[in-house]
């Protein structure tokens, strides 16, 4: 017997993608409205990848009897002997009145979803998601596109690099002081470089900073002027703990960048420290070693509604406590974003986290 769902589209495209992968239907059709076609094209494109063939509908949002008549056509063109399954996740109000009127008429089914389970009409029962969608799905069905990421691996010479950068910060506070205000000034750092007692060098690809004529830090790590000077050390220890967090099942990337469609500014942010999957869902995580703003919490509401949806969540992890004043909480609480400040250790880090996972799926 064919399979046929009928899925109402608003535009939240993952509730509507849910049911399709979890419930792997013969055919689908989507009812949106005008405003969501581009919605139904992303659906119908990755619905693709697996198999399912969608059809595109369109009603009146603001009709129930139009859109009884668009489901009704769908049971008329396909007759009775199939089995029919309604979503009534997304759509207006008055859609999903209209199409639950009509699924009753039927005696189909009919289901209602969240990020990691469903209810479901026939025994009123909540059903686990079984399938889970990969990270490059969740993007593509927000008509996104990934253009440069690296897959998270532990590295242990970088680990170390960042904890001997953060020991040299915290007992060090006059050199480090020193350095970041000509970096932050220049964006640039000449070799050597000397300014009243502070001297930073490379010698033989190794970096060294002197305070005092005493060296205060070196190391040989590749990488080790953007570790001290571009915040990565913070990235680095962060990613670390997400990773372990996560677990080894769970898509973790670090610096990704997103490829900027036709419709984004040039200002937008496009780009993320570190990317979770968390389940049918994306966490998108940014690390501040030092303070920022309220344009930086709103940047990043605005990335991850853009490529991960209103189903994803923001993180800021700050190094500095005292950075967290309550407008920036405010303004955080307003953009869907959640503030973490860990303790010296990191380890209260995994509560926190699991707490902003569990306030998104509830």
């Amino acid at each position: 017997m064919k399979k046929i769902q009928i899925a109402l589209v608003s535009k939240e495209t993952l509730p509507v993608f849910y049911m399709i992968n979890e419930l792997r239907p013969d055919e689908v059709y989507l009812v949106g409205t005008k405003e969501t076609k581009n919605e139904m094209h992303y659906i119908k494109d990755v619905a693709k990848n697996i198999g399912v063939v969608c059809h595109e509908l369109t009603t009146q949002p603001d009709s129930m009897q139009d859109c009884m008549k668009v489901c009704d056509s769908v049971h008329a063109r396909n007759g009775e002997d199939c089995e029919y399954c309604y979503n009534l996740t997304c759509g207006t109000k008055l859609m999903a009145f209209g199409a639950l009127i009509c699924a009753q008429s039927h005696k189909a089914n009919a289901v209602y979803t969240d990020v990691s389970s469903y209810t479901d009409f026939s025994d009123f029962g909540r059903h686990d998601i079984t399938r889970l969608l990969d990270t490059d799905t969740i993007i593509a069905l927000q008509g996104q596109k990934v253009k440069d990421k690296k897959v998270y691996h532990y590295d242990a010479e970088r680990t170390e690099c960042a904890n001997e950068v953060r020991n040299f910060i915290e007992n060090n506070v006059d050199a480090y002081r020193i350095l970041m205000n000509y970096y932050v000034l220049y964006r640039c750092m000449p070799d050597p470089f000397k300014s009243g007692k502070l001297s930073c060098y490379k010698d033989k690809g190794r970096l060294v900073v002197e305070y005092d004529d005493v060296e205060v830090f070196s190391s040989d790590y590749y990488d080790a002027f953007k570790m001290l000077l571009e915040g990565r050390w913070w990235e680095t220890l962060v990613a670390d703990v997400v990773a372990r967090w996560a677990g080894e099942d769970k898509d973790v990337w670090t610096s990704v960048r997103f490829e900027p469609n036709s419709g984004m500014q040039r200002n937008d942010k496009n780009e993320i420290d570190v990317l979770v999957n968390i389940g049918n869902a994306l966490l998108f995580v940014e690390c501040k070693s030092g303070s920022f703003t309220q344009d930086n919490i709103y940047k990043l509401s605005s990335v991850f509604k853009t490529y991960g949806s209103y189903k994803s969540r923001g993180v800021i992890v700050s190094y500095r406590s005292n950075v967290i004043k309550p407008d920036l909480e405010e303004k955080a609480k307003e953009e869907r974003v959640s503030l973490l400040v860990p303790n010296r250790s990191m380890a209260d880090l995994f509560v926190k986290l699991d707490k902003v996972v569990n306030s998104l799926k509830s």
